[in-house]
């Protein structure tokens, strides 16, 4: 917990101890990050824009789900877009709100003078908040390890930032756009430091390729209703998993023995002493092996969709057995480099 979060959380739980006062606290965040990012872009790009942009924001489906989370991720990205909105010495207090609840966004700043004005800028400061706690902050690894990783893995933006959407971008792209393509590239760059990168990261980065796709004139307007079924079948697919339990994850998984005993688990956690990213450097010996199971799939706050679809791009991964435990089916990879 960050202290600001930490103080907002308190207060809230001093007025009522219901959760789901909780819960509907991130839906009205993530209602504002909608109306937010659309009156930026009607303002910027004209009222079709906003009016794309707003749309095609609610079918995001990174945007739909951590309105849905506890965790302090759309109540940021919605003081964010609100900085953006106002500009000047105000924004510079929005911005700063937003980094204090979530300081990673201070990283961010490049890109949101880029698209606010410099005057926003002051408001990185507000990550500042955090110097209490900032010795008990996981170590970052060196760039060198977490970047060849995780530059690829630009599906983090969201669908657009998939094979397709990224069709999309293309077409849409003009001259003009360029402020846009600067800072969703400088979002997707700085989550890319980050060993648990992921779509909590690259949440405004997605918000500027929709931006992006919004606002196509002549024939580049057909685009934008492009993009809304492309996100509409991802948020379709987010649904489907969403509360995917051991049952609906075992309906897919193919016959296989048990596992093969000789193989040596690695982890996805980047905490965890038998972590992927601490093996990098010194790969065991012999077999190496990585389990998925039911939660990988389904969309929790913990992040480990992020964290499984990583794995699978990252490495060559082989089914090789099933593994049965008291709260479901684990499928074992081998997991090759």
């Amino acid at each position: 917990m960050q202290p600001a979060a930490s103080i907002l959380y308190s207060g809230l739980g001093s007025i009522t101890s219901d959760p789901r006062a909780l819960i509907a606290l991130q839906l009205i965040s993530g209602l504002a990050c909608v109306a937010l990012a659309g009156i930026w872009a009607s303002r910027e790009w004209g009222a079709k824009a906003g009016w794309w942009t707003a749309l095609l924001l609610s079918l995001t489906p990174a945007q739909v789900f951590w309105s849905s989370s506890a965790y302090p991720v759309i109540l940021p990205l919605a003081f964010l877009l609100g900085a953006l909105v106002v500009r000047g010495w105000r924004g510079a207090l929005l911005y700063a709100i937003a980094c204090a609840l979530r300081p990673d966004l201070a990283a961010l700043a490049p890109a949101i003078g880029l698209l606010g004005g410099w005057k926003v800028l002051p408001g990185a400061l507000g990550a500042l908040a955090v110097a209490p706690v900032f010795d008990t902050a996981p170590a970052l690894r060196p760039f060198l390890e977490t970047l060849p990783v995780n530059l690829p893995l630009t599906a983090y933006l969201g669908p657009l930032g998939t094979m397709a959407g990224g069709l999309l971008i293309a077409l849409a792209a003009q001259k003009s756009h360029w402020r846009l393509l600067a800072a969703a590239a400088w979002v997707h760059l700085v989550g890319s430091l980050f060993d648990d990168y992921g779509t909590r990261h690259a949440l405004f980065g997605g918000v500027c390729l929709t931006v992006l796709v919004a606002q196509g004139q002549g024939w580049r307007q057909w685009l934008a209703p492009t993009a809304a079924i492309l996100l509409g079948l991802g948020v379709s697919d987010m649904a489907r998993w969403y509360y995917a339990d051991a049952t609906s994850f075992e309906s897919t998984l193919p016959e296989l023995p048990a596992p093969p005993p000789d193989c040596k688990e690695l982890l996805d956690d980047p905490l965890a002493e038998s972590s992927h990213w601490n093996l990098r450097k010194a790969w065991p010996e012999g077999r190496v092996c990585w389990g998925e199971e039911h939660i990988h799939r389904a969309w929790t706050s913990r992040g480990l969709q992020d964290r499984a679809l990583r794995m699978h791009k990252t490495y060559t991964l082989t089914p090789v057995g099933l593994l049965n435990l008291p709260g479901g089916p684990r499928l074992v990879y081998e997991v090759t480099r």
